[in-house]
């Protein structure tokens, strides 16, 4: 499974995640051509590359998932994570490069969570 982290998540966790071996890109540092794009543009182009997001923008994620699903289109999954349990701090970065890591390591096929979303803790 490949991965690209929401503008809100930190480009150091993608950093560590690729030199553990992991096809993972931020949008902060490594996809300038996505930033600042609509959420459903970007779900759209990263569909093409066969990568999942991870974002927790639930509120604008989950009605981009529900329509891709009523409308035939597919997208290869949507990470969501939550401040509460997994908080956006530099005290957190190897907390989410773990999380992450363990997710990716369940989770090895690319259409792993095709047309599909997931939590995590």
């Amino acid at each position: 499974m490949r991965l690209l982290l929401d503008e809100m998540i930190s480009p150091r966790i993608a950093r560590e995640l690729r030199d553990r071996g992991w096809d993972v890109d931020a949008v902060k540092r490594n996809r300038p051509d996505l930033e600042g794009l609509p959420d459903r543009e970007i779900v759209r182009r990263i569909a093409q590359e066969k990568r999942a997001v991870v974002t927790n923008n639930v509120v604008d994620f989950q009605p981009l998932h529900d329509r891709a699903l009523a409308a035939g289109e597919h997208h290869f999954g949507m990470v969501f994570t939550n401040d509460a349990t997994m908080p956006r701090t530099r005290a957190a970065i190897l907390m989410w490069v773990d999380a992450l890591e363990t997710f990716l390591r369940n989770h090895p096929d690319e259409d792993a969570l095709r047309n599909r979303v997931h939590h995590l803790p």
